[in-house]
């Protein structure tokens, strides 16, 4: 925690890291700047405009003038802008109201809002394959979404899925047979969000999901600072950017997806990379109900007055996913 107490420390900590930002967060195949052109940005973008620029590569920002940089907020990482956000808006000691999964259901629950029903908690000590066994058998479902309790951006997530073999645990592209299952930290057994036909015909595999990012005013008005789109990719089940995925802007006021949609690199896509559907105009089912959730979320958490919501479209209507108490801000950029 000293490195997020002191912004000097995590300053240093992310100068060390710059060459990250060179080395994987450039799109090479498509930036038109020359190798010591970009080390030029990247230094001036740390020690001119002060922040981590890990948003160069996914902004695309070879191709913007200079002057135009400094509208940009840049990384979450970046030392100084998060110390300014843990005092003025994102409170640190209220996060694990967030962070822990079991506590924000909870939380949601108390405000009658719609969230993935929960079966179970599972520990290290838990038969662990006695439990997903018998909740399938319980629920009938063919298919268990398994969380860690503290994860974020799709980390750990596996799909538990029974078939005419037994059951296997997806991870990613792998494959784990069930018996073989051990985990290190608590995780939560979720039911699997039946997605929106026409959400569906986009990214099947996935449950994609909205990501709307709140801001309650000192009016007591909720801001929507941003809303796009996430899809998965392939045959993946989460739409995380760090699980391939990829995300276009939504036009929240009117609930229609933009022309171009990016991947964590920059890359961008007119369509979707697998169902070939364009994404200009693609008109979202239920946007005003979607934006009630997000206004209602954020109002009622006013202690924590920037919030990032991952919102499913299910075939009943929207589903919250997750409250986000850190929302990545290089993907809304």
């Amino acid at each position: 925690m000293l490195s997020e107490s002191h912004p000097i420390i995590r300053r240093i900590l992310r100068f060390c890291a710059l060459p990250y930002c060179f080395l994987k967060l450039v799109n090479w195949k498509e930036c038109t700047a020359s190798r010591f052109q970009v080390i030029k940005d990247l230094l001036f973008i740390f020690f001119k405009l002060k922040y981590y620029p890990d948003n160069y590569g996914p902004c695309r920002l070879w191709e913007k003038n200079r002057n135009e940089w400094e509208y940009y907020y840049g990384s979450s990482y970046n030392a100084y802008a998060r110390h300014r956000l843990r005092k003025e808006v994102q409170p640190v000691e209220y996060q694990i109201l967030f962070n822990d999964k079991l506590i924000c259901e909870q939380l949601c629950k108390g405000i009658d809002v719609i969230i993935p029903k929960i079966y179970a908690l599972i520990s290290p000590s838990d038969n662990i394959q006695q439990k997903i066994t018998n909740i399938l058998e319980i629920t009938k479902a063919n298919k268990l979404i398994i969380k860690p309790i503290l994860g974020h951006a799709g980390r750990g997530i596996l799909l538990a899925i029974k078939n005419k073999s037994g059951i296997i645990l997806q991870d990613g592209t792998n494959q784990i047979e069930l018996k073989n299952y051990v985990i290190s930290d608590k995780y939560i057994i979720q039911e699997v969000v039946e997605q929106n036909d026409n959400i569906s015909k986009i990214s099947p595999f996935s449950v994609n999901t909205i990501r709307i990012v709140t801001l309650l005013t000192k009016l007591n008005e909720v801001l929507i600072i941003s809303s796009s789109m996430r899809f998965g990719t392939g045959d993946a089940y989460v739409d995380n950017w760090s699980a391939g995925g990829v995300a276009v802007g939504i036009d929240h006021n009117k609930g229609i997806l933009k022309e171009i949609a990016y991947d964590k690199f920059g890359k961008q896509f007119t369509e979707h990379p697998i169902s070939k559907i364009k994404f200009n105009n693609y008109k979202i089912p239920q946007w005003n109900q979607i934006i009630q959730i997000a206004k209602k979320v954020q109002k009622t958490f006013s202690f924590y007055k920037l919030i990032g919501m991952d919102i499913a479209l299910s075939t009943d209507g929207p589903v919250l996913i997750e409250v986000n108490a850190n929302s990545d801000i290089i993907f809304q950029e």
